[in-house]
């Protein structure tokens, strides 16, 4: 692609549709120049596009078996395993273009997402939600006499987020598991990658392709979101908590709505993790942890802390905190900011310098990485980007005061603590209103069958109907063989 110009439709439609009026956008880099084309959508358009996208799921999609949907995804998600597959080749030249993030940081995460997508994740995935995942396909026997089958929606509408790439092929997969007709919005700050899997789909199968649209439109265009939103059965909505509450307010009360909005997350170090031999372990994969896609995830950590009482002290794990990630970045820079973003973490380096308790630690010639340790616990959210707080404690059970006025927006605790000390933390930070604890390196790698915001991914989406064990047994009187 080096020196080349390439134009790619950065949308993905049923293809017996035909739309008319198109704009561009045109990246460039040492790769060359990439022209991505753009519909201008109508209310009309909407309207005929998830019009079709119902047809077909009814005809095709709602037919097949769920694990015949499954070898689906598995074929494509194998495409996209292959490093010279011409669609993942192209999402790693422009997907670095596009969001700032490192080009070989994209490599490496995309890679890792994808394979909790291959066949025996997904099947684990719905044995999770599911005791007996055929209730998708038929009427499946209850425990307590009856029988019961599951319907996902007919269209699901999701409202994409940008600031994590590939976190959209998520939510196409998820409605596929259920059977069901989909339309993304995507977002401008990453529209391309949910397209190129909705192209992959379309290789493995067109008929399973034209129950998707992918599709840009600025938030909060009334035109098109209120017929998407008419039209679909399910809504899922991704993005600031404010955006997100602008969605729910166009959705009927009847209608389905998922929503995940802003979220904090932090890490637990015991001094049992603060020997010498295992420091370092942690504090690599912490640096990790707040680095990927610039602290950008929900999942990402904003605050650490940091027990009293090992080998190595709070302080001297914040000092070491901060050469790793000046490590890291290094070998994969942060992405470029906002102004108003650089502003908001010299703003915040500068609150914390005044402070003669606090201790700044940051790259001396720009925002590229801080780390601010405080002596005392407490809860304060940080600008992101790489931005993180180390907050020293007397002992970990010292922290869940802090927490309960965060109830709401708490998600990923990352552990590194000993096993006699798992299972009664994690209690407890599941009654603070933590809905995942996993361990310190993995905070971003969260599994597919996860409980995301602690709720169900795929029983939160669908119906059930009952057949009651009375209609079993009237029904056999009309049985001409019965007697």
């Amino acid at each position: 692609m080096r020196n080349e110009q390439q134009e790619i439709e950065a949308y993905f439609i049923p293809d017996t549709i035909q739309l008319t009026s198109f704009t561009t956008r045109e990246l460039e880099s040492k790769q060359g120049k990439l022209i991505l084309k753009y519909p201008v959508l109508s209310g009309e358009d909407i309207q005929c596009i998830t019009e079709t996208i119902k047809a077909n799921q009814k005809n095709y999609l709602d037919k097949l078996q769920t694990t015949e949907v499954i070898d689906l995804v598995d074929a494509a998600v194998q495409k996209w395993l292959d490093p010279d597959y011409h669609w993942r080749q192209l999402a790693e030249t422009w997907l670095p273009v596009i969001t700032g993030y490192d080009a070989e940081m994209i490599r490496l995460e995309l890679k890792r997402f994808l394979r909790t997508f291959r066949k025996k994740e997904l099947l684990r995935f719905l044995v999770e939600e599911f005791d007996d995942p055929a209730v998708l396909d038929d009427f499946r026997p209850r425990k307590k006499g009856g029988l019961s089958k599951a319907y996902g929606p007919d269209l699901i509408l999701h409202f994409f987020s940008g600031n994590v790439p590939g976190l959209p092929v998520w939510n196409l997969v998820m409605g596929l598991l259920v059977k069901s007709g989909q339309l993304g919005k995507t977002s401008s700050s990453e529209p391309l990658l949910p397209v190129l899997f909705a192209k992959s789909l379309e290789e493995v199968d067109p008929e399973l392709a034209k129950t998707l649209a992918v599709l840009p439109w600025k938030g909060g265009e009334d035109q098109l979101e209120h017929p998407a939103i008419q039209a679909a059965e399910a809504v899922v909505a991704y993005g600031s908590s404010e955006s997100v509450e602008n969605i729910r307010k166009g959705v009927p009360a009847h209608k389905r709505f998922l929503s995940y909005g802003h979220k904090i997350s932090f890490a637990m170090v015991g001094k049992e993790a603060l020997t010498l031999d295992l420091c370092r372990e942690s504090v690599h994969s912490l640096a990790e942890d707040v680095s990927v896609y610039d602290q950008q995830g929900c999942v990402s950590p904003q605050i650490i802390y940091v027990e009293q009482g090992g080998s190595v002290s709070p302080r001297e794990f914040a000092q070491l905190l901060a050469n790793e990630m000046d490590h890291y970045n290094r070998k994969k820079p942060r992405g470029p900011l906002l102004e108003s973003e650089a502003l908001a973490i010299q703003s915040f380096r500068s609150q914390h310098e005044f402070q003669i308790e606090s201790s700044v630690y940051g790259h001396p010639d720009d925002t590229s990485w801080t780390v601010v340790y405080h002596p005392e616990p407490d809860f304060e959210p940080s600008p992101l980007n790489r931005t993180v707080h180390v907050f020293s404690c007397t002992h970990l059970e010292q922290v869940y005061p802090k927490l309960s006025s965060y109830r709401q927006y708490l998600q990923t605790a990352g552990v590194a603590v000993g096993p006699d000390r798992l299972f009664k933390l994690s209690e407890d930070l599941g009654k603070a209103g933590v809905s995942r604890v996993c361990a310190v390196g993995k905070m971003a790698q969260a599994p597919s069958g996860w409980h995301h915001d602690g709720q169900f991914n795929l029983l939160n989406l669908i119906r059930w109907t009952d057949i009651e064990t009375s209609a079993e047994q009237h029904a056999e009187q009309y049985d001409e063989d019965s007697e």
